[in-house]
């Protein structure tokens, strides 16, 4: 993006809102260039305009070989086709970046007909823990529980694990539990 554009961004948003931006991501920035950049993104994202692969490398700020990253990018795009995910979703994956660590763990799950759950923890747990977290907070008989997929559980907060238990299919995110859309 040249340097007029993102100038003009920053000019038509507030003071305050590019000072939080700093205070929250400025860090990773070399130069004021490269944070009027970034900043034009995230405000890009939140005006619900999707990165391009470009920007969402950029954000990424990756360097070498990026042959994970791009098939991370057209996972992300796949669910933002289907609904699952927003534009400041598929900004916050490049933002945070523990999906490029763990592009399998990007999965969706349709929770409702126009709803969507989307993965956002990148840490495994073994089976049987995930098992008896499921049988704890919701009273699912452990011995009938069969996993979906891996279970992710980052905290208490921050957990993904989908399964399937009697005659349907569920799924426990962020602490709470939604029966999987069919």
């Amino acid at each position: 993006m040249e340097h007029e554009q993102i100038m003009m961004i920053y000019q038509k948003t507030s003071d305050k809102k590019y000072a939080k931006f700093l205070s929250d991501e400025g860090w990773k920035y070399d130069t004021e260039a490269d944070a009027l950049a970034g900043y034009a993104r995230m405000v890009k994202a939140e005006q619900g305009e999707p990165l391009t692969w470009e920007e969402f490398r950029a954000e990424l700020r990756m360097e070498g070989d990026a042959s994970a990253a791009q098939k991370l990018y057209r996972t992300l795009c796949e669910h933002m086709e289907n609904g699952a995910l927003s534009a400041y979703q598929l900004y916050g994956y490049a933002r945070h970046r523990w999906c490029v660590r763990c592009p399998e763990a990007v999965v969706a799950y349709q929770t409702g007909p126009k709803r969507w759950a989307v993965n956002t923890c990148g840490e495994t747990i073994s089976e049987d823990r995930a098992r008896l977290l499921l049988n704890s907070e919701w009273g699912f008989e452990a011995s009938r529980i069969k996993l979906l997929g891996s279970p992710y559980y980052d905290a208490t907060d921050w957990n993904f694990i989908p399964f399937h238990c009697g005659a349907y299919d569920w799924l426990m995110q962020n602490g709470e539990l939604y029966q999987i859309y069919q």
